[in-house]
């Protein structure tokens, strides 16, 4: 199955009743070794968060943003994801996020880090 063309595969895995792009993408990196980039709520938020987008891209709009920003390697998207999981769940919370004490506080832009 991995041995499928990525763009033919995530289509296939769509096409499954209950599996959307988050889900497609995840088995396609973490199963597959597919240079897919998965995009969860915590990319969403530090993607806000960082003026990199303003909450209404759809997922495929955030999915190709990263993934045109970074060499395209399933190695490199995997570490990537799991640095953004690891500064969403503690630092870059829905709520009390802790700015002053996360590494990306810097390339906040002024009106977030103001704020916080």
């Amino acid at each position: 199955m991995f041995r499928t063309p990525t763009s033919t595969l995530r289509l296939q895995l769509l096409a499954v009743h209950g599996i959307g792009p988050e889900t497609a993408d995840s088995i396609l990196l973490y199963a597959g070794n597919h240079p897919v980039f998965v995009v969860d709520a915590y990319t969403r938020r530090i993607l806000q968060r960082h003026g990199l987008a303003n909450g209404k891209e759809s997922y495929e709009e955030i999915r190709r943003l990263v993934e045109k920003s970074l060499p395209n390697d399933p190695q490199l998207f995997n570490e990537f994801h799991a640095l953004i999981v690891h500064t969403g769940k503690n630092f870059c919370r829905a709520r009390a996020p802790l700015c002053s004490q996360c590494a990306l506080q810097t390339f906040l832009p002024k009106s977030v880090e103001g704020s916080r």
